[in-house]
């Protein structure tokens, strides 16, 4: 039984003491295989207590449900993306709380939910998830115009969500036009950053970096080159 420790303390039948979800996952495309993606909600509950239920929300959206009288059940888009037969415990009123999500998609990014209720409480908790979409492609260059400039050009493919580039040179911000970005209908970003600097401006050698990184996460990658007279690469 619940029982208060003060005197006119609310008494919780269940309670949420850990969410486990993780703020990113890398979505390996090359993988066919990848590790599944595991969402824990851990929580306490009276035994005693009837008419449990476990749900997990996806901006709202009710994407699972776990009653311990019957089998998991994931709806909509994760119907067929979500191993049922995954168990995180052998406790009755634990056994199925656990999402475990196979080949999740890009657009499984956004703040989930745990839901646990009985007929006489209940308890949520949400964290926020960004699924991370590996580039295909990450190139730097650069190239000598006609009219006496050099063009720097960085690009990515492939890749979500949106990230931000940059480039530098020996370690400087370079000024460059705003970012290009086009989304495919698969939902992933190309996108792409280019500056101009006169010849006679850079001196030789020069260190060019370009460097990606998606907000709100520590996801980075840097690609680098050296300039040279010869406009040759390194």
């Amino acid at each position: 039984m619940c029982k208060a420790k003060r005197f006119g303390e609310a008494c919780s039948a269940v309670k949420i003491i850990n969410l486990k979800v993780p703020s990113t996952y890398l979505l390996d495309q090359t993988s066919k295989t990848p590790d599944p993606l595991i969402l824990d909600c851990e929580y306490e509950v009276d035994e005693s207590e009837k008419g449990f239920v476990l749900k997990w929300l996806l901006d709202g959206q009710p994407v699972y449900q776990w009653i311990p009288s019957k089998n998991p059940f994931p709806f909509q888009s994760f119907k067929n993306r979500v191993d049922t037969s995954y168990v995180v415990s052998q406790e009755h009123l634990h056994k199925h709380r656990a999402m475990a999500i196979i080949k999740p998609l890009a657009n499984f990014t956004g703040e989930y939910m745990c839901i646990v209720q009985t007929y006489a409480s209940i308890d949520r908790k949400s964290a926020k998830l960004k699924i991370i979409v590996r580039e295909s492609k990450f190139d730097l260059s650069y190239y000598l115009n006609g009219d006496g400039y050099i063009t720097v050009d960085c690009h990515a493919r492939d890749i979500s969500p949106l990230p931000e580039l940059q480039i530098r040179i020996n370690y400087e911000l370079f000024e460059t036009e705003n970012l290009k970005s086009v989304q495919g209908e698969n939902g992933l970003y190309n996108v792409s950053i280019s500056g101009r600097i006169r010849k006679d401006q850079l001196e030789s050698p020069a260190m060019i970096e370009c460097l990606l990184s998606i907000p709100e996460t520590n996801y980075n990658k840097r690609r680098s080159t050296t300039y040279y007279d010869n406009l040759g690469l390194t």
